[in-house]
């Protein structure tokens, strides 16, 4: 019943928004929207918070004047932080936020009712916005250290991130594919941030960390010269990538981070996803906006992975359906001249 209530309460309140004009000088009917994603020191966070800017549309706002530019009058997004792609999946299938980022393994695990999602059954109500931009997988370790490889970090300190976490299922399941159990590796369960400054007080010996490259947390000490990436790679990542569809071999490119080459990982596309019972007419402004032609500079500078959010690939590997908001936006789009 609670789901209901807050499903049926948001619906009534963006098609009040939508569907009515204020009379002069009353305020427009405000359209909560949560966009969930992850730490504060990730990329899903300052990516959300980009997004939030770009589609809100309060009263007064001289960008939204165009159309089209904004999301509906009186539209108010904001990021929170969460655990992270498991945590996000659930609140959103769940109706206890409007919306999320996540991988796409995750929620193709979300959609099938496997892994973290075994349990709780087939996540029913996951519509997609778009296919965001593609992440890459991390392992931190210093630059003197002896690890060289991921098979070296056996009897090793590791920091696997949170549990509702994207990074902690994505990083079980490499170090599975070298058997490298719980048994075999001392696990934490830290953010970035935490975790490099673990590795720092020496309580750690590496971490993992999923998210669109560079990484502003770990930046400053490549620069330096004190920490480099180990390649995830080797004839286990190769039998790994056949048996996960949605994890795709990539390299992390040279001049990504100074001092370092290029390091060869494994990458999967970090999604929008949103409940199916948020309305049509919502969704597709907020998509709308999303795609705006006049929107390109904000994405562009707003992020560095803002310039892989393109019309182009928002359909790419998506795991779950498109919420018909969005599906009617790219119809309309992709329809002959």
């Amino acid at each position: 019943m609670r789901f209901a209530a807050r499903i049926f309460g948001l619906a009534v309140a963006a098609v009040a928004a939508m569907g009515m004009t204020s009379p002069p000088g009353d305020a427009p009917e405000r359209i909560a929207f949560q966009i969930a994603t992850g730490s504060s020191s990730g990329t899903y966070f300052p990516i959300g918070q980009m997004l939030a800017s770009l589609i809100s549309h309060p009263a007064g706002v001289a960008r939204c004047e165009e159309e089209g530019r904004c999301g509906p009058l009186g539209l108010i997004a904001a990021a929170r932080a969460s655990e992270g792609s498991i945590a996000n999946v659930r609140a959103v299938n769940e109706g206890r936020v409007t919306s999320g980022l996540a991988q796409a393994d995750i929620a193709a695990a979300a959609v099938a009712g496997t892994g973290a999602f075994k349990e709780s059954g087939k996540a029913e109500n996951l519509r997609a916005i778009a296919a965001l931009f593609p992440e890459t997988v991390h392992i931190v370790v210093f630059a003197d250290s002896p690890i060289t490889t991921i098979k070296d970090l056996k009897g090793k300190r590791v920091s696997i991130d949170a549990p509702g976490s994207g990074t902690n299922a994505t990083a079980r399941l490499i170090l599975s594919a070298f058997k490298l159990s719980e048994k075999r590796v001392t696990f934490s369960f830290e953010n970035a941030e935490r975790s490099l400054e673990m590795m720092q007080k020496g309580e750690l010996d590496a971490f993992f960390f999923v998210g669109g490259a560079p990484l502003g947390v770990v930046e400053e000490l490549a620069a330096q010269g004190k920490i480099r990436l180990l390649p995830v790679a080797g004839k286990e990542i190769d039998k790994l990538v056949t048996e996960a569809p949605y994890l795709t071999k990539a390299d992390i490119p040279e001049g990504t981070y100074q001092n370092m080459q290029a390091v060869p990982t494994l990458e999967v596309r970090a999604i929008w996803l949103v409940n199916a019972q948020v309305p049509d007419e919502l969704v597709y402004e907020i998509v709308r906006a999303l795609f705006n032609p006049g929107n390109r500079g904000l994405l562009d500078s707003g992020h560095p992975k803002g310039k892989l959010i393109r019309l182009e690939t928002a359909r790419d590997g998506l795991p779950v359906p498109l919420h018909p908001g969005a599906q009617r936006y790219y119809d309309e789009v992709n329809k002959p001249n």
